[in-house]
C-alpha cells in the first residue's frame, strides 16, 4: 500500500480548490462570450479549457480517493 505524505494531500487539496476556482472562472468568461455574442472561436477555446479543467479537478479527486492506484 503506498500512503501519501500529509503534505502531498494538502497540496493536492490545494492544488484541487485552485481548479475548481478556475473552472468557474472559465465558466463566467464563457458566459459573458456568450452574451458579448464573441467569435465561435474564443468561445471554443474557453469550452476546451473548461472541460480541461473538469476533467483535472476529477482526477486529483479520484488521487484524494485511492492514491497510488
Amino acid at each position: 500500500m503506498n500512503d501519501m505524505s500529509h503534505l502531498g494531500r494538502f497540496l493536492l487539496k490545494i492544488m484541487r480548490l485552485g481548479v475548481l476556482g478556475s473552472a468557474f472562472l472559465l465558466a463566467l468568461f464563457l458566459g459573458i462570450a456568450i452574451w458579448q455574442k464573441a467569435g465561435i472561436g474564443f468561445m471554443a477555446v474557453l469550452l476546451v479549457l473548461l472541460l480541461g479543467a473538469l476533467w483535472l479537478y476529477r482526477a486529483i479527486g479520484r488521487e484524494l480517493n485511492n492514491p497510488g492506484a
